[in-house]
């Protein structure tokens, strides 16, 4: 599954729920949970974030679906960093 990319660095979230803090708690998480610790970990970041809920879900299928810590990693991350503006 692709997702689309942001077009613009304006954020796509009024107000980032989750902020700079999220990118140290993952990767404080990827270091120290397994996979499958750190899957329900990264779900429950995306699930906490602003956003539409479809989306979050859809995030956290492909979460579901992705077979090494580095892809989760990458899912969540990607996310977080979009709802700051990043254009990821």
């Amino acid at each position: 599954m692709q997702f689309s990319t942001q077009s613009s660095s304006k954020p796509r979230l009024q107000n980032d729920t989750l902020g700079d803090q999220a990118i140290v708690q993952l990767n404080d998480a990827y270091a120290a949970l397994d996979l499958t610790s750190f899957k329900a970990f990264a779900k429950e970041m995306v699930m906490t974030g602003g956003g539409k809920q479809q989306r979050k879900q859809e995030i956290c299928k492909a979460i579901d679906m992705t077979n090494s810590k580095t892809g989760v990693y990458k899912k969540a991350c990607d996310f977080v960093l979009a709802g700051m503006g990043l254009g990821v």
